[in-house]
């Protein structure tokens, strides 16, 4: 195991030992690092502290708390936060815990490790304090776990192997929890894994009481999972976790700014979460800028990289060696700290050393190569966190009056904050790409017909017609489409810029604030231009873009682009995988998942939902030896099931030999490997006569007893999984999804917004198969949630997949 500081990569000398040692490894880093602290080792702590009883973790942390600290917060707050008892005792733990020096003071060393062990004992003492209160109150036997993960509590789940915990078996490991007979840096590392399990067991006995998860706090499953293929292909490199606070506002929000414009996911933790709410800036997923809390969000930050390696990595509960060996290259995390230190920030430093997160401070701290690094230059801070993690950033700046990048693609735009509206069945809005010839295309050349933003009524509803053109000696016909569906998502990188849909059928808000801050609808095709040359420039060499807001300025445009839609579609009717003698491999999430391959064919889209056949086509076309390649499909095997000779040999090598073959067509036997961000599961019933289908966003109960959480927790990594499958959501419409198990006939439940959205689509799979009622025949989750139920809805209606024979 590589550690972020050594320079031997050899592992040998305590490989052997990671796993039946938990803290052995502790001991190399202590070594290395003691030769780097040289100077302060003589005054390193000696930290002898042997068993310790509750009644004595208070009075640890009080003896080896630093003298003359000047950093002091209001427990009252925090014990408000956990349901903590007001007592005196947990108030002067608070208050250790809390308390720490001014951002102005000088720290060894020696220091920097005995606040570390103060903070890991007051933070241990009253996750104590609680769990015996919350034992009391609720029963020992009552299960503790955070909602929206199939982890439970994830980092005791991935660095203990310790799952279904009640609150007696978390009571019994919190006190056997100790950091003896450890020294110097070795008793910090123990203290920040101490501190850190402390912590996530505060937090998640918060959740005893609460339904739903809050707008700030643990990051579901759900998130991390649609985040998937962005971190695989680079387009968000890295995150950015905010700690502390700081009277630099201005140095706070450019920090902010630049990291959303570069494509950082941002987590923000301590008073910087209240400091950004003051300066009016907003947060949520939606912007990639999340939340975690004021008092021990940093752990959510933790657990959300460790459950990365869970989901996408396969590893094992309690693989200590293999969790850290995947966190020390991904995901790629560094902790931004301002303003003041505390006891607790000291602990979940180490914590976060521990996990390979680089910290970069603005406080006069001991620097480690590597590791550890002090920059006191806020408005340069993002970028040495980004060169110290080893982080490349590939977004291209875009000089437009609003921040852009892709932290707010998924950014929601609300009726009441919307500025003008193009189409969404209130007005006539399209887009469309042409290929032209190169006298035609006049390169970088915008045009606005019709009038602007600022021109147009506040709440107004206008139609716009926005025409790409492109040249370049390599360009096809059939990559067309492929960039035309960009534009989707180069706009909506725009803060205040929302679309949604495409061709005729899309439809876009513009935000006031945007217009006030000067947006126009030429910036669009700035971006457009800029955005379409940076992804497509091998193909294309020239673009011009007009946009046209008055109707009678676009003629018969909306003909041309209404028969260029049509013709596509004949073309795409068929494309079909016979029609083809080679699919295409989609690799991008091995560097997340590492034995995983995605088999792409023209009627089977990536699991991600995002790559078709032409997008891995045209991404060949562009990257020769990029992640998507050429699979000559080579002798037919089963037709039915979808197996060729040359796929399995492709999907064997693909797959480091984990993977012998793979049946395109069926769910049963030899099935798609699965990663980590697919959009929808598919799961074999406990009566094996049908199968159910959940997507991501789903968050209850379903018939075969697992929420989504739970069945992806199972299937991912690159798991080959007979029964249980991982596919893209319009996979579910494709004349090719499970044809060797009766295909969507076999389909019994979906919850109700799956199905909805795909009414339009099964309800013609459905007549041409006979049984035009066939999505009223499909259960969801306001009929049942229950195996007993299920069979007794598909007995009551007559379901199709009754009368197959059963799957197994």
């Amino acid at each position: 195991m590589s550690l972020p500081w050594s320079t031997s990569t050899d592992p040998t000398p305590w490989k052997s030992s990671a796993r039946s040692d938990p803290y052995r490894w502790l001991e190399h880093r202590y070594i290395i690092l003691t030769s780097i602290f040289s100077p302060y080792h003589r005054t390193f702590l000696h930290i002898q502290i042997g068993e310790i009883e509750l009644n004595s973790h208070l009075e640890q942390a009080s003896r080896l708390q630093p003298r003359d600290q000047t950093l002091t917060a209001d427990p009252g707050a925090f014990l408000e936060r956990y349901s903590v008892d007001k007592s005196d005792e947990s108030r002067k733990a608070a208050g250790i815990l809390l308390s720490g020096f001014q951002p102005d003071r000088t720290l060894d060393a020696s220091t920097l490790v005995s606040m570390a062990v103060t903070g890991a004992h007051s933070l241990l003492h009253l996750a104590i304090a609680v769990a015996e209160e919350r034992s009391r109150e609720k029963g020992g036997n009552v299960r503790l776990a955070y909602p929206e993960t199939a982890y439970d509590l994830p980092l005791w789940y991935a660095w203990r192997g310790e799952k279904d915990l009640s609150l007696d078996t978390l009571l019994q490991s919190l006190r056997s929890m100790d950091v003896s007979p450890q020294e110097g840096l070795e008793a910090g590392f123990s203290a920040g894994e101490m501190a850190m399990y402390a912590a996530e067991a505060l937090e998640a006995m918060r959740h005893l009481d609460i339904q739903e998860l809050p707008e700030e706090g643990f990051i579901p499953d759900r998130v991390l999972r649609s985040l998937g293929l962005s971190f695989v292909d680079d387009t968000i490199p890295g995150c950015a976790v905010l700690l502390g606070g700081t009277e630099d506002r201005e140095g706070l929000v450019k920090i902010v700014r630049d990291g959303q414009s570069r494509g950082m996911v941002m987590v923000a933790n301590g008073p910087c979460v209240r400091h950004l709410r003051e300066e009016r800036i907003g947060m949520g997923w939606d912007r990639m800028l999340y939340p975690v809390g004021e008092a021990l969000g940093t752990v959510h930050a933790l657990n959300f990289a460790v459950r990365a390696a869970l989901s996408f990595g396969a590893i094992a509960e309690g693989d200590r060696e293999r969790l850290d060996a995947y966190l020390l290259k991904r995901p790629k995390t560094f902790v931004l700290h301002m303003g003041g230190l505390s006891n607790l920030d000291a602990a979940m430093a180490f914590a976060a050393l521990m996990h390979h997160a680089v910290i970069v401070s603005d406080m006069s701290l001991p620097e480690v190569p590597g590791a550890l690094f002090v920059h006191r230059d806020h408005t340069s801070m993002l970028q040495k966190g980004i060169e110290s993690r080893g982080i490349e950033v590939k977004v291209s700046p875009v000089q437009i009056p609003v921040p852009y990048g892709p932290a707010f693609e998924g950014e929601v735009l609300r009726r009441p904050d919307t500025h003008v509206e193009f189409g969404g069945g209130r007005s006539q809005s399209f887009e469309l790409l042409l290929s032209r010839e190169e006298g035609d295309v006049e390169d970088g050349r915008i045009t606005v017909l019709g009038p602007e933003l600022d021109q147009m009524p506040k709440g107004s509803n206008v139609d716009l017609a926005i025409l790409v053109e492109v040249y370049g000696q390599q360009m096809e016909s059939d990559l067309e489409a492929v960039m035309e569906r960009r534009i989707h998502q180069f706009l909506n990188y725009g803060e205040g810029i929302w679309h949604a849909g495409q061709r005729d059928l899309n439809w876009i808000r513009v935000s006031d604030t945007a217009v006030a801050q000067g947006l126009r609808l030429h910036h669009l095709g700035q971006i457009l231009t800029l955005k379409l040359k940076e992804e497509f420039g091998k193909i294309v060499t020239r673009i011009q873009v007009t946009l046209i807001s008055d109707p009678a300025a676009m003629g018969g445009l909306k003909d041309e682009a209404v028969a260029v839609y049509e013709a596509r579609d004949e073309r795409l009717a068929g494309l079909t995988d016979e029609s083809v003698s080679e699919f295409y491999t989609c690799s991008m999430c091995q560097s997340f998942a590492p034995d995983h391959i995605c088999i792409i064919s023209p009627e089977r889209l990536g699991l991600c939902g995002a790559i078709n056949w032409l997008d891995a086509k045209a991404s060949h076309g562009l990257f020769s030896a990029g992640p998507n390649q050429p699979v000559p499909k080579g002798r037919t095997l089963d037709a039915d099931k979808g197996e060729w000779e040359g796929v399995n040999s492709t999907v064997h090598m693909a797959s480091h030999g984990t993977v012998d073959r793979m049946c395109m067509y069926s769910l049963m036997d030899a099935p798609m490997t699965s990663c980590g961000c697919f959009e929808v599961i598919l799961a074999m019933t406990p009566d094996m006569q049908s199968v159910i289908a959940v997507h991501r966003e789903h968050t209850g109960m379903t018939p075969v007893g697992m929420k989504f959480s739970t069945l992806a927790g199972s299937i991912g990594g690159g798991r080959q999984t007979p029964g249980f499958m991982g596919v893209g959501r319009k996979y579910l419409t494709s004349d090719k999804f499970m044809a060797a198990e009766g295909g969507f006939l076999r389909v019994s439940w979906m919850p109700r917004s799956l199905k909805e959205s795909l009414r339009e689509s099964l309800t013609e799979i459905g007549r041409r198969a006979g049984i035009p009622d066939l999505v009223d025949k499909i259960a969801d989750e306001t009929i049942t949630e229950d195996a007993e139920g299920l069979m007794d809805w598909m007995t009551k209606v007559s379901h199709p997949a009754l009368d197959m024979d059963p799957l197994i």
